[in-house]
C-alpha cells in the first residue's frame, strides 16, 4: 500500500514516475497490462489491444505477480477480476501512466545531428553488407553521436526482441516468413539474383534454368530455418539445386566461389560490391527467377518515436 500512497502523492511528478519505473524494474508497456486486463477482462483481447502475443502479455503478468506479491488480477466466473490490491492501484495507474504519455509527447524533437542514441537492430547478413558501411559513413558526418549495433539471432527471436522493445527494428524477407498484424511494414529493397563464378571460369555470361541448377554450388540461406525462395521456386520447376556447401555470409561465399570455383547465387546488390573484392564475374540468370524482397518492420508499440521514424526513413534512402 506504501507503493500505491506514494503514486497518489507524486502522480503528476514526471520525474518521479520515471524513476520508479527505473528502481522497480519495470517499464511502462508492463504496467498497461494492468489497465488491459481491467477493461477487457480477458488476456487474449488485452494482448490483442497492446499489439502484443498472448504469450508476451502472460509473462509480463507473470512478471508484476511475482515484483508486487499479489495475484493482480485471478480467473472468475465474470473473467479476470482484478484484485483488491489492483482495483486500489488501479486508478493513480491509469492517470500517472496519461500524464507521462502526454509529457513524452510534449518532449523536443529528436535532433540526429546532437542527440545521442544507440540503436538495435534485428538484421541478416544482406543489410549489414549493404546497408552498414553507408550508414557509417553517412552518420559520421551528420549524425555522430549515433551508434548502431545488429542482432543475428534467429528470425523468432528478433521478432520477441522487437516485441518487448530491446530491439528497434528487424530487417526481415517478404517471400519466406510472415508478418505478425502487431508490425508495420516498410517495404525496402528489390534485388534481383545473379551467380557469381571465378573470374577465369569457362562458365558462360548467362546461364538456363537445368544447367544453373545443376551447377555445384555455395548457399547462404537468407533465413535461420533454410527456406529460400529460390528453392521454393526450383521446387514448382521439379528442380533443386546442387548445392555443396552452406556459408554464413556473402564475404565467406565469396571466398569460396573464387578458390572453389563453385557457383554463388546472390543478390544482384551484393554481386556487384563482391566482384569489386574478388577475382569473380556476374553470371545472369533466367528473367523469371524471383527477387530478394526485404522489408523493415518495426513493432507498433514503438514505431512512433522521432528517433525511430528517423531511422527508418534513412534505411529507405538507401534504396
Amino acid at each position: 500500500m506504501l507503493y500505491c500512497h506514494k503514486v497518489m502523492s507524486h502522480i503528476h511528478n514526471r520525474e518521479w514516475i520515471s524513476n520508479c519505473l527505473a528502481r522497480h524494474s519495470m517499464d511502462i508497456n508492463q504496467l498497461k497490462i494492468l489497465i488491459a486486463l481491467d477493461d477487457e477482462r480477458n488476456m487474449t483481447r488485452a494482448a490483442k489491444r497492446l499489439f502484443i502475443t498472448q504469450s508476451a502479455a502472460s509473462h509480463s503478468l507473470s512478471k508484476l505477480r511475482e515484483h508486487f506479491n499479489d495475484e493482480l488480477f485471478v480467473r472468475t466466473s465474470h473473467g479476470m477480476s482484478p484484485t483488491r490490491f489492483v482495483q486500489t492501484l488501479l486508478p493513480a495507474l491509469r492517470q500517472g501512466i496519461r500524464t507521462l504519455e502526454r509529457s513524452l509527447q510534449t518532449e523536443k524533437a529528436f535532433d540526429p545531428s546532437i542527440d545521442s542514441k544507440t540503436y538495435y537492430i534485428g538484421a541478416c547478413d544482406y543489410f549489414e553488407f549493404i546497408a552498414m558501411p553507408k550508414l557509417a559513413k553517412d552518420f559520421s558526418a551528420k549524425a555522430p553521436n549515433i551508434r548502431v549495433a545488429v542482432d543475428i539471432n534467429s528470425e523468432h527471436i528478433k521478432m520477441e526482441r522487437v516485441e518487448s522493445g530491446r530491439l528497434d527494428l528487424y530487417i526481415g524477407f517478404d517471400d519466406v516468413q510472415k508478418v505478425p498484424l502487431n508490425f508495420n511494414k516498410y517495404a525496402w529493397i528489390t534485388d534481383p539474383y545473379v551467380c557469381l563464378a571465378p573470374k577465369d571460369s569457362d562458365v558462360g555470361d548467362e546461364l538456363s534454368l537445368v544447367e544453373f541448377a545443376a551447377s555445384p554450388q555455395v548457399h547462404l540461406p537468407v533465413v535461420s530455418n533454410g527456406s529460400d525462395v529460390i528453392d521454393n521456386w526450383l521446387k514448382e520447376h521439379g528442380l533443386h539445386r546442387n548445392i555443396q556447401m552452406i556459408a554464413q555470409s556473402y564475404a565467406v561465399g565469396g571466398m569460396i566461389c573464387a578458390e572453389s570455383g563453385l557457383l554463388f547465387c546472390a543478390p544482384s546488390n551484393v554481386a556487384k560490391q563482391l566482384v569489386k573484392m574478388l577475382p569473380l564475374k556476374i553470371i545472369l540468370l533466367p528473367d523469371d527467377v524471383p527477387p530478394l524482397r526485404v522489408s523493415i518492420l518495426s513493432h507498433k508499440l514503438y514505431d512512433y518515436h522521432d528517433s525511430t521514424q528517423w531511422l527508418i526513413s534513412k534505411i529507405l534512402d538507401l534504396r
